[in-house]
């Protein structure tokens, strides 16, 4: 019979084993490319989204910035090997961001969910994919350590959240809020000078008098300088004998306009703006404005950026979205045809909106809502891109029946992302 000894020695080798095995957890196995490949289908491969490639050593935290100012933080120990042991050698990434419809679209990204059974489509904040390897081995997020991307933001409404893309389904599992923020603090922009309004045009109501430059030195560097009062119907400067200017907040001036007629004073008050006469005396204020407010106004520019925060909980994608419904008020059944009217099989046929950040995929019907501008696009069987604009989509009846549908055809493939966005948008 064992003794009590050989009984507390036992249980302490079993808790040790036991927690060892629990502080070594494998991770869950990376998609494979064939898996990959099934979910994410560039349209056209030349032009998907390229990856931009960084090595680390994960023994140390380092945080890697993007062209487009997107920010990589990522701490020490970040990375696990297949069988949960935390990676020492140099870590490779690839990391890629998307921003607009046409991302998602020539990156072949899925972009519905599922909500309570209903099909929407996700509106993006900011969408991001980052892998990474060591020796050509696939490493995983260490849970305890996890990666966090700041990335600028059109938006920052609180009904987005975060998704990852499953690596098998290729559904979109919902995961947590990001957070949001600004490139300052609230105090810190306060602490700002504001930036005086933009020299105006003057009307009829301007009105010119004399300026001491010594006194309003803001003033003088202007030439012909107007004043175009902020609400005509106060103001009443008339035959004044002398004048006042009082500088007051956002750059409007108070013009105190005096008449004296022996013991006798009157004075008038009159908000104004600086104005000048349209043509050469506005266009050369307009330069001298924007070089005195140049460093100003691109501070400002910087603070005022949104920048949403994504945590890196597998490698993959990784997306900030809300689910919105397809658009609703007209509908067409199409049947494609060129402008010669020759029939056209399209596939892949999207449609973007101009007030929201949603890429709309269709088969067979199209919905959309004439009240927004459209764009919408397809590829034929031969490869070339066919779309037709705002301006197309008035010529639609909206109706449910099969209805001609003559499209513009871009006979080569634009040899860029941009060479194709100045066509479609």
């Amino acid at each position: 019979m064992p003794n009590k000894t050989t009984i507390i020695a036992f249980a302490l080798i079993s808790t040790i084993l036991f927690s060892s095995c629990e502080g070594k957890k494998k991770p869950e196995p990376q998609i494979s490319e064939a898996s990959r490949t099934a979910i994410i289908k560039p349209p056209i491969p030349k032009l998907d989204i390229a990856y931009q490639n960084f090595t680390v050593e994960p023994d140390s935290a380092t945080v890697l910035t993007t062209p487009r100012g997107t920010k990589i933080r990522i701490p020490s120990n970040a990375f696990l090997d297949k069988d949960g042991n935390i990676v020492k050698d140099k870590v490779d990434i690839t990391f890629r961001e998307f921003y607009s419809p046409l991302d998602f679209y020539l990156a072949g990204i899925p972009m519905t969910y599922d909500e309570n059974g209903i099909e929407k489509v996700f509106e993006s904040g900011g969408m991001v994919e980052i892998n990474a390897t060591s020796n050509k081995n696939e490493v995983f997020v260490n849970p305890k350590n996890k990666i966090k991307v700041d990335m600028l933001s059109w938006t920052k409404s609180e009904e987005f959240n975060a998704y990852d893309l499953d690596k098998i389904s290729g559904k979109w599992i919902e995961k947590e809020k990001d957070s949001i923020s600004l490139s300052e603090k609230e105090e810190e922009l306060k602490s700002t000078p504001t930036i005086p309004p933009m020299p105006r045009v003057s009307t009829s109501n301007s009105f010119k008098i004399e300026v001491d430059k010594e006194l309003h030195p803001e003033i003088a560097i202007y030439e012909n300088v107007l004043f175009e009062p902020v609400d005509p119907l106060k103001c009443s400067v008339g035959d004044a004998q002398d004048y006042k200017i009082n500088p007051l907040k956002n750059g409007i001036y108070e013009v105190i306009s005096i008449l004296k007629i022996g013991n006798y004073k009157e004075e008038h008050k009159c908000e104004c703006y600086l104005a000048f006469e349209k043509g050469k005396d506005y266009n050369k204020a307009l330069k001298i404005y924007q070089k005195k407010y140049a460093s100003l106004i691109k501070n400002r520019e910087v603070e005022s950026k949104i920048i949403r925060t994504l945590e890196i909980n597998n490698f993959g994608f990784v997306n900030c979205d809300r689910p919105i419904n397809y658009p609703q008020g007209g509908e067409f059944n199409p049947i494609f045809v060129d402008e010669k009217g020759n029939s056209l099989h399209l596939t892949g046929i999207v449609l973007v909106e101009s007030n929201n950040n949603a890429l709309f995929r269709y088969t067979s019907t199209v919905k959309y809502n004439p009240s927004n501008k459209n764009v919408l696009w397809g590829i034929t069987n031969k490869g070339k891109i066919a779309y037709i604009k705002d301006d197309d989509f008035s010529t639609i009846i909206n109706k449910s029946s099969g209805q001609k549908i003559k499209m513009h055809l871009i006979e080569k493939t634009p040899e860029t992302y941009e060479d194709l966005k100045k066509i479609l948008f």
